[in-house]
């Protein structure tokens, strides 16, 4: 009998292990081979609106190359915000400057921004999703990602200045109940989640905004005198020219076991410094003096900030 078994089963060993060898088609070494091939060559008369890039590759910027240990690569961006219960178009300005700020990814905006430039007419002299500007006879029209995710920042500007009656064009129509034309893969580009970090260096907790210095104040002012205030904290002042921000926090303590005593709550007041940088703004805390405060409270403070800005 065990000669018998041995002879069915094996067999079905040799049948089995061929399953292996051969089933999958391994296409590595057809990618190791690939040759680099000269990019399509449209005409000149093409029609600039009609054509753009269907998956761009972005340009590097430097040669910088970080390194992986202790780097945790940055989620993809959300493709589409329709499942956002809040939708807003909200105006801003800075330094004479002057754009709105609505609650979308780029990839959604950008699409509606074509249709816009489409439907009043503009002529187009040239589109790019890598920058996410369109060059019209009547000026420039731009998105930019917003400080927080599924956010977008919209520009029209003319010879480097900002054009108010466009700005009111664009928001009216984003407005309206115009399609949806979907989500653009270019401006996927244009989107990035990394434009608000809490880190630490030199043992001192800062705020890290990629944002340039006027555009990160305005950020960081609509969002403390709109959306920052709760019992615990709120925004007390703000002096542009110092570039601080006053904030009032309340630590809560433990209640007295002495009747009416009451708990032990503090209220303090903290200053948060915007300094810029080459590549952004960073945002620091201290106490009413100047003096540095705990670093667990500078911390939780910042971490508060951050969180109105996400």
């Amino acid at each position: 009998m065990s000669r018998t078994r041995w002879m069915v089963v094996t067999p079905l060993v040799l049948v089995l292990g061929g399953c292996g060898s051969g089933y999958y088609y391994d296409r590595n070494s057809e990618y190791a081979d690939a040759e680099m091939t000269s990019p399509l060559e449209l005409p000149a008369s093409r029609n600039q609106a009609r054509y753009q890039d269907a998956m761009p590759v972005p340009k590097a910027t430097n040669d910088f190359i970080r390194s992986r240990e202790g780097y945790e690569p940055p989620r993809p961006q959300t493709l589409s915000t329709s499942d956002r219960e809040t939708r807003f178009i909200e105006p801003r300005e800075a330094d004479g400057n002057r754009w709105l700020v609505v609650s979308a990814a780029p990839g959604a905006v950008w699409p509606r921004l074509q249709e816009f430039v489409r439907t009043n007419g503009y002529q187009v002299q040239n589109i790019d999703g890598n920058t996410g500007q369109i060059v019209t006879d009547r000026g420039v029209l731009s998105v930019r990602q917003g400080i927080r995710n599924n956010t977008t920042d919209v520009y029209c500007q003319q010879g480097g200045a900002s054009v108010d009656a466009c700005l009111s064009e664009v928001s009216q129509y984003l407005s309206s109940g115009a399609p949806q034309s979907g989500v653009s893969m270019v401006a996927q580009n244009l989107s990035r989640n990394d434009r608000v970090r809490l880190e630490s260096r030199n043992d001192n907790w800062r705020l890290a905004l990629a944002l340039d210095f006027p555009r990160a104040w305005a950020e960081l002012a609509w969002q403390l005198e709109n959306n920052y205030e709760t019992p615990q904290r709120r925004l007390v002042d703000q002096n542009r020219s110092e570039r601080v921000f006053t904030v009032e926090s309340t630590v809560k303590g433990e209640s007295s076991w002495i009747p009416f005593r009451g708990s032990s709550d503090q209220t303090q007041q903290y200053l948060l410094h915007v300094s810029p940088a080459d590549n952004g703004a960073y945002v620091s805390v201290t106490d009413s003096a100047g003096e540095p405060v705990d670093q667990q409270r500078a911390h939780d403070l910042l971490d508060g900030v951050a969180s109105i800005l996400r």
